[in-house]
């Protein structure tokens, strides 16, 4: 599993949105460090801002959690054509800081492992959160991410469940 004290992390907006969602997003940099943010991320965590996710995040911003960078130049792999911006823009950042990314996105985290990233999803910090007792239990945060729209797959569940010693 990934060290996670005392490193730059770069989120994705899928991972952002799910810890505001949660009202866990304090824990991000609790864990990690510094919680950098690419430009074009943090636009699209912002798209609606009337949500309250986007608020949170807002918040967050203003406050000084997260840390917002220009978008990067540096080219991944070719630039795979199903990525999306914000995507692109996470991994460009942690390739040009050489550090963790913080994405759900099968393909982007496919990709970003492919470019030597290391990755972990938000399911893994909430498992890791767990293990070292900043939360309590993962299953209800996963129902409330569900409750939420969130897309989780019911196998990746199982498994979280089970890495969090929540199910047998």
């Amino acid at each position: 599993m990934v060290e996670l004290k005392n490193q730059l992390i770069v989120a994705d907006a899928g991972p952002l949105i799910a810890f505001a969602r949660l009202d866990l997003l304090a824990l991000l940099p609790e864990m990690f460090g510094t919680l950098l943010v690419p430009e074009v991320v943090l636009n699209e965590c912002l798209h609606i801002p009337t949500r309250q996710d986007a608020k949170v995040i807002l918040q967050a911003r203003d406050t000084g959690l997260l840390e917002i960078r220009s978008d990067q130049l540096i080219t991944v792999g070719g630039n795979p054509p199903a990525l999306g911006a914000g995507e692109l823009a996470a991994i460009r950042l942690a390739q040009s800081l050489n550090c963790l990314v913080l994405m759900d996105d099968k393909l982007a985290r496919r990709v970003a492992a492919s470019a030597g990233l290391r990755v972990i999803g938000t399911a893994g910090v909430l498992v890791k959160a767990k293990q070292q007792a900043k939360i309590s239990a993962v299953a209800p945060l996963l129902h409330t991410l569900q409750a939420s729209g969130y897309h989780l797959a019911t196998d990746l569940v199982e498994r979280i469940l089970q890495l969090a010693g929540e199910k047998k």
